[in-house]
């Protein structure tokens, strides 16, 4: 559990340049929990009282919250965002299910600004000779909305502190103290206009701070600032203290931990989702002459699953004098060499069945390159044996992990010196062409006739 203070002053004769009525909003985001900040200004005058209750029925209900795009400013304050709700014609367009949360899921939500409720029954004289005395008792009695919170009319669920210091409306500007009251013409009724409220967790004021009821707030202090002559408002400001449930992240999954080995359902879910049925290949060596094709069976050898398999090139090297294999290059996202096709090199295998891989040397130069039978390149061609390593990938139809088996594919050529007669070239050619290419396969690049290069500067 967290517990930390919140001191806040919060102003709440703010006016904003858009419009004299209205609400605008911070959510702060403290040890996963929502707290949400509204300052509003509601409708004037003694008897619109209905009209207030209205404006905040509808800031309530209207106000959404959007991300900051300032990544920097999230970071620093953990998650901000603002948002305003405008009386008018836009107001009806704002969807509160396009910002979430909004102030019905918040864990906390603090309402201050000009409420503008007033002092009703009693007049200004009599309201002054109250505030005089301090018997502030007999003025909350007045209070309109004091009565309208008791009727459930507005700002339902909300609490206030007890009210201690004197009405903070209507003032003349520059006048000090308690004298400074309206006395012109209007001799308008000394109210507290200027309100903080709140709302936290809490379903009984004698609930206490638990992961069911993570937020619990009490108040510390609750004062308007008396001194400020600047408007004809008096500021009020609350110090809050706020206790909030968290879960400690470390701890929290060190128990995951134990439940995941102790209990039954889970590991039974676990050992399924790392179950690789078991399979087999017929060899795990191949042999290529050119345009030679050799087939590559894998046996699924479970009754009850099917298994999924990918094949794919771990890497290709170049044979030496001692027939052994030089350093793998590995493909990487490249796939197969040029001269090596695998058909298919992803598929399905049903229970107690076998799929045929076709392991083909695919010559990939054209007719073109040759002139009466021999290779235009052949002085600068490659023809050292090559061998690479195909990984068949398998794994069950629900499970998260694989089985890998390694298949070294080796091809030699028939002789050193190449030469091709032209028509069987052209009849391979076509041979070739009508050849049926698989629906899943891996391209060869470029980039191998680049590496045979640097391997034959490399001799």
């Amino acid at each position: 559990m967290g517990i930390f203070s919140l001191s806040s002053s919060l102003i709440s004769d703010l006016q904003f340049h858009f419009s004299k009525q209205g609400g605008v909003g911070l959510r702060l985001r403290v040890f996963d929990r929502i707290m949400c900040f509204a300052n509003c200004h509601l409708a004037a005058h003694l008897e619109a009282v209905n009209r207030r209750n209205a404006d905040f029925d509808h800031i309530f209900r209207t106000m959404t919250f959007s991300r900051s795009s300032n990544l920097l400013n999230n970071a620093a304050a953990g998650v901000s965002s603002a948002a305003q709700t405008l009386r008018g014609t836009n107001a009806a367009g704002i969807s509160p299910a396009e910002g979430k949360p909004d102030l019905a899921e918040a864990d906390m939500v603090v309402f201050c600004g000009d409420f503008n409720y007033r002092l009703f029954g009693i007049s200004y004289d009599e309201a002054r000779d109250f505030v005089s005395q301090r018997c502030f008792d007999w003025l909350r009695e007045k209070d309109q909305l004091r009565a309208e919170m008791k009727a459930g009319k507005v700002f339902q669920g909300m609490r206030e502190a007890l009210i201690r210091f004197p009405p903070t409306y209507k003032f003349e500007r520059g006048k000090p103290g308690l004298g400074g009251y309206d006395s012109g013409e209007k001799k308008r009724i000394p109210a507290w206009c200027d309100r903080i409220l709140y709302r936290d967790n809490r379903s009984a004021p004698t609930s206490e701070c638990s992961l069911e009821c993570p937020v619990v707030t009490s108040i510390l202090q609750y004062e308007a600032c008396m001194d400020v002559t600047e408007s004809d408002h008096k500021p009020v400001r609350c110090k809050f203290h706020v206790e909030i449930a968290h879960v400690d992240r470390s701890v929290r999954r060190q128990e995951f931990g134990k439940i995941f080995l102790s209990n039954d359902k889970i590991r039974g879910l676990r050992e399924e989702l790392h179950y690789v049925p078991e399979t087999a290949i017929s060899t795990n060596n191949i042999v290529l002459q050119n345009q030679d094709t050799c087939s590559l069976r894998i046996t699924n050898k479970n009754g009850n699953d099917k298994v999924i398999f990918q094949i794919v090139c771990e890497g290709q090297s170049t044979i030496n004098e001692d027939e052994q294999a030089r350093d793998y290059r590995p493909r990487g996202a490249f796939g197969f060499p040029r001269w090596i096709e695998v058909t298919p090199a992803a598929g399905i295998i049903k229970p107690d069945q076998v799929a045929e891989v076709l392991v083909h040397h695919e010559d990939f130069r054209t007719l073109e390159e040759f002139v009466d039978g021999i290779p235009q390149s052949w002085w600068s061609e490659d023809t050292r044996d090559k061998e690479v390593v195909l990984l068949v990938n398998v794994r069950g139809s629900c499970s998260t992990q694989t089985r890998t088996h390694r298949v070294h594919v080796r091809h030699c050529f028939a002789t050193k010196t190449v030469r091709i007669d032209s028509k069987s070239s052209s009849s391979r050619k076509h041979q070739g062409s009508s050849h049926q290419r698989p629906a899943l396969r891996h391209m060869g690049s470029a980039s191998d006739m680049a590496d045979d290069h640097r391997d034959l500067h490399g001799l």
